[in-house]
C-alpha cells in the first residue's frame, strides 16, 4: 500500500445565508456565492486555484533551473456548450488558459509550459 503524506486540507461550511459559503484552508477564510453574487463562485474559485499553482509551479521550475523570469500572468476561462446535454454533471466543455511570462526568452517560456503541462 502507497504510503501516503497530506498534502492539502480545505473545507467549506454553509453560512446560514441560501447561496453563501464559508471556504477555508488553514488559518484563512473567505466567501464564495452562487454564481451572480458578490464573492467569487465556485467556478471562478477552482480555475484561480489551477491558474495560482501554475503561477508558482512555473516560477519554481524557472529557480531551479537558472531561467530568468520576472512576472508572469496567467488566465483562464471556461466555456459550456448551452446546447450539449450533460445530464445533471456540471462539466466544462473547453478550458483556456494563456501564459503571459516578461523577462525571458520566448523558448525558455513556451518549455517552461510545456514543463507545466507534463507535470
Amino acid at each position: 500500500m502507497a504510503n501516503l503524506t497530506l498534502a492539502y486540507a480545505a473545507s467549506t461550511n454553509s453560512s446560514g445565508i441560501e447561496g453563501r459559503n464559508i471556504c477555508n484552508a488553514r488559518t484563512n477564510h473567505w466567501v464564495s456565492d452562487d454564481p451572480g453574487g458578490d464573492a467569487p463562485s465556485s467556478g471562478e474559485l477552482f480555475l484561480s486555484g489551477i491558474s495560482s499553482c501554475a503561477v508558482s509551479m512555473v516560477e519554481r521550475i524557472a529557480r531551479t533551473d537558472n531561467i530568468s523570469l520576472q512576472w508572469m500572468d496567467v488566465g483562464m476561462e471556461s466555456y459550456r456548450d448551452s446546447d450539449a446535454d450533460h445530464g445533471d454533471l456540471t462539466l466544462y466543455d473547453a478550458i483556456r488558459i494563456k501564459f503571459e511570462m516578461w523577462g525571458v526568452e520566448d523558448e525558455d517560456a513556451r518549455n517552461l509550459v510545456d514543463l507545466w503541462k507534463q507535470r
